[in-house]
This record gives structure tokens, sequence and C-alpha cells, in this order.
């Protein structure tokens, strides 16, 4: 075959274009220019090439531009924003460490160190930590935010310990920090014999941990703290509980401000129906920080039962009933009084679905059982809303009923109340889009060629979400599992260590079992089955894959 010719601006042009070509130095250029030419190639033009292609190489590695890239993509977490975050945090630990000082002042307590000690390392901490995060620059990828959030809880947690190891009032350190975790996480369930011999201010720190956990720690920081742009919602989608919490303003630190304005408004108005029903002053203001926050601790051991009162009683279940709902909803329904736009969402029916038919069912149990209908209704009433919002009240020991009543609150225990709420358990969002997934699939089987989307309230679900459902039911009922084996392990009765595992992990407090029933302290546990419901806790409260995401090696490396 003859050889191509080309005219010298021709042989130049081309030439110049090779040549260009080198500093992208791609696979292609170099098959090309390696290769026979057709026209003009040689030996010499292959050397050259080689230098070129080397000389290139090493000017793009040593750029200052390679070299910015190149430290951004190993430092894979900014360590610096994650210390400043945590230093923010602990002065507001500190802060609020310092009302329960006064509160202790107040009630004449002359222990100064139970809550000053504690409160000075949180200062000094959070000093350090700040000082650490000098000069830290606003970026804050996906990793950071689960990492500030993970690690906030838990040093809340340690920090918020100290209280009750300065003040004497355990020496096991497995208490101290099962009771934190259980107050912040809104848990509920106590490792205390007698709360009722507990001083005043340990008490309100113990119900100020709920309402701080109610909304999220960081989430409470985000509405206090300048705002950090993209970290907001970084933080946000991190901690954010459910599968929609609803964004009110474009702005993350605005929505969050409006909802704890919200919670700070429905916490007061508990605190008067509580007062009005008969509780003191005192009383009040704790459990209404603790219903709100859907938590469960009670300024008596024997909880809501303690004051024997019908009204105090309906009172709870109304107000336990509105924090189950999505906060969302509640500030649609309460503020903007969109009354349609909140019937219409989906999930809320589908919790007064459950609600509703899993009350009317241990009503008329009850009321064959021999209790009077009024009795019946309120007794059914306030133990299922208090278990399906998982704050946890308990007025009667519901062990003593029937057996498939226990089953029926363990079912509640385990849904939960609405997603974007402050309750625990896998929320009603997921039940109803799992139940709605599988009828889809019946569907699908009978129609194999038909396109058969699944909508919740009018909204179509992406693949990516059915998938993310299942995967949380999975690791959700994974977890329990295992941790029911390894309480087995430690002695407990299979019903039990089942019972503390729904209840921790679902964040309830009440647990169903002999050893442990639902007036039972959770001292009589061991150190280590402390420590693993603790871990239960924060695990359920941050959804699982917050917390769990820690523990994954990819999250570190640079990938």
């Amino acid at each position: 075959m003859p050889r191509l010719q080309f005219s010298p601006k021709q042989a130049a042009a081309r030439e110049n274009k090779k040549k260009t070509s080198f500093s992208f130095c791609s696979p292609l250029a170099l098959h090309i220019w390696l290769t026979p030419k057709v026209g003009c190639g040689s030996g010499k033009q292959k050397e050259n090439f080689l230098f070129l292609l080397f000389s290139s190489r090493l000017a793009l590695l040593l750029s200052p531009e390679r070299s910015t890239r190149t430290k951004i993509a190993l430092q894979m977490i900014n360590f610096k924003m994650v210390c400043k975050a945590l230093g923010s945090l602990l002065f507001i630990e500190a802060l609020l460490l310092i009302l329960c000082l006064g509160m202790g002042f107040l009630y004449g307590e002359t222990d100064y160190a139970t809550f000053g000690l504690p409160t000075v390392v949180a200062l000094v901490l959070g000093i350090l930590l700040k000082l650490k995060g000098r000069g830290a620059d606003n970026r804050m990828g996906r990793r950071d935010g689960f990492l500030i959030v993970s690690a906030a809880w838990i040093v809340f947690s340690l920090v918020g310990m100290l209280p009750f190891l300065v003040g004497g009032h355990t020496p096991r350190v497995a208490v101290a920090m099962f009771e934190t975790m259980s107050g912040f996480t809104t848990t509920g369930a106590t490792a205390f014999d007698d709360v009722d011999a507990l001083p005043h201010s340990i008490l309100f720190w113990r119900s100020l941990t709920h309402w701080m956990g109610g909304l999220g720690i960081v989430f409470f920081t985000i509405a206090l703290l300048p705002n950090m742009g993209q970290g907001d919602l970084r933080l946000f989608s991190a901690e954010s509980t459910g599968l929609k919490i609803g964004k009110l303003h474009p702005r993350i630190s605005t929505t969050a401000r409006w909802l704890w304005g919200l919670y700070l408004l429905l916490t007061a108005a508990c605190l008067g129906a509580y007062h009005l029903a008969g509780m003191d002053l005192f009383d009040a203001a704790n459990h209404a920080l603790s219903t709100i926050a859907t938590g469960g601790f009670s300024t008596h051991t024997a909880s809501i039962g303690y004051y024997e009162s019908k009204t105090i009683e309906y009172v709870s279940i109304g107000f336990m009933f509105i924090s189950s709902i999505n906060f969302t909803l509640l500030y649609l329904l309460l503020i903007k009084r969109k009354w349609r736009s909140v019937w219409a969402d989906s999930e809320l029916r589908c919790f007064l679905l459950i609600l509703g038919s899993v009350s009317l069912i241990m009503a008329v149990t009850l009321c064959f059982d021999g209790l009077s209908v009024e009795e019946s209704v309120r007794t059914a009433l306030f133990n299922v809303v208090s278990l399906q919002s998982t704050t946890g009240f308990t007025a009667t020991d519901f062990m003593m009923w029937h057996p498939a009543l226990w089953m029926l609150l363990s079912i509640v225990s385990v849904i939960g109340a609405c997603a974007g709420s402050t309750s625990g358990g896998l929320k009603c969002v997921r039940v109803l889009t799992a139940m709605k997934l599988v009828v889809n699939e019946f569907r699908q089987k009978l129609h194999p060629h038909a396109v058969l989307p699944v909508r919740i309230g009018g909204n179509t679900l992406a693949a990516g979400v059915a998938r993310t459902v299942f995967v949380f039911f999975a690791v959700y009922f994974l977890l329990i599992f295992v941790s029911a084996i390894l309480m087995s392990c430690m002695g407990l009765p299979l019903l039990d260590a089942l019972g503390l595992g729904i209840s921790a992990f679902s964040n309830v407090g009440p647990s169903i079992g002999y050893a442990v029933g639902p007036l039972d302290s959770w001292g009589i546990l061991p150190d280590a089955a402390l420590y693993l419901n603790a871990f239960l806790m924060l695990a359920g409260r941050l959804e699982i894959f917050s917390l769990l995401l820690l523990f994954v090696p990819a999250f570190w490396r640079n990938n």
C-alpha cells in the first residue's frame, strides 16, 4: 500500500497536534504514537515522546494544584472541624450542668461538687477541643457529619455520667453510664432501685437529658450556633430520625429553631397541664420534660402510678400522643392551621390505625377480665400510647395480664410512632412502606410485565428507598437477636433477654420479662449487660447506620 504524502504545512500541523496530546498522556495517544506511522514516523520521535511523557507527568504531579488535590484526598475527615464542633457541644453541656447546680442550690443541696466538678471537666474539654479545632475551615463532608453526631452522643454521655459518680449515688460506672445513655437516648429505663431517694438536682438532670436528647443534641446545636453552611445539612441528615423530618425553611438552622420553638411551647403547655392536674411544680416540670421527649424518667420509682390520679393519666396520654406525631405535621397543624395537609399524611393514618386497633383489643380483653369500661379504656390507652410512643411511663404491672397482651405491647414497641417525632422503634412509615412493597410484589407476580410503582402519600418510592427499608429491618432484628443471645449467655432467661433487647433498641424503657419487668430496675443486670444495652440504646436512637458506619473499615479509608 503506498504511503500517504503530506505537504510541509500539513506535516507541521500534524506534528503540533501530536505534541499537544502528550500533556494528556492518554493510553490512546500512547498507542497512536508508538505504532508505525502513516507518513512521518521514526525511532527518534519515539524517544522524544518517552521523554515528553515522563516530563509532562512529573510536572503534573509536582504542580501546586495537584498537590492541593492530593492533600484534600488524603485528608478524608476534617478532624479540626470535628474537634471544633465537639468543643461547642461541650460548652452547651456545661451550661446544662450549671442549671442543675442552680436547681440544687434552690432546694438547699450543699454538695456542690456533684455538678461543679463535671461542669469544670466539660469546660476544660471544650476549650481544649476548640483550641485543637482552631483555624478549621467550614468544609464538612458526609463522614464528618456522621463522626460528629456519633461522637457527640458518646462524649455527652461520658461527661453526663459524672454527677452520678461524683455525688456517690452509685459506685458502678456501668450504672452511671447506662442511666445517662438512657436519658439522652430518651429510653427511660433506670438502673436505680429507689428513685425517690435521689436529690432534686439529680432528678432534674435525668429529665434534662431526656429533653436534650428528644429532638437531638446536635439538632439543638444547629439551632443555637452560627450557620455552618453545608455542614448544617450534613449534621441534620446524620442525626434526624426516621425517613423524614421535613424542612420548613431552605436553611436548616432556621428549621431547627422553628422546631425547637414548637418543642419548647409543647413543653410549657404540658407542664401547665400536669400542674393543674395535681402535680407540684417540680414534678410537673420533670414529667413535662420527659413526656414531650417521649423519655419515661419519673421523679418516683412507681412512675405515673405513684399519683393514682385518672386526670394525670389522661394528661399523660394526650401529650404522649402529641409527641408521637411528626413535628413537621405539628407545625403545620398548630402554627399554619393546615388541617387537610396533616390528615392527608399516610403515615399519621397508619399510626392512628395501629394505635386504635391495639387499644380496642386490649380494652375489650381487660373488660372481660373484670375491669370497668372506663378503667379498661384508660388503662389500655395509657399503656399502648406509652409503649408505642416509646415514652415508657408505667401505671400498672402489665406482666400480670394475659400473655397475649404482652405480645401486643411488644409489637407496638417495635413499630413505634411517626418518623420526625421524638419516639423510637422502626417508625410507622417504614412499616407502611414494607407492607406496600409486599402487596406490590404479589401484584407483580400476577402481572409480571406491568409497571407497578409503590406510592406513599402520592409520592413514588425509588428503588433505593425500598432497599434501605429492608436493610434497616434486617439489621434491626439481627441486632436484637444477637443481643438476646449474648444476654442469655450472661444467665438471663430468654424472655427477659429478648424483652430487654427490644426495649433498649427501640428506646422504650419498660421491659417484658420475669427478672426485669416494667416496674423493675435494670440495676440487677451485670455490667456487661448494662454496657450492651447502652450500645443498643445509642444505635436505636441514631437509626443504626450513623453509629455502625464508624465500625466499617471503608469509613476510614480514602475510597
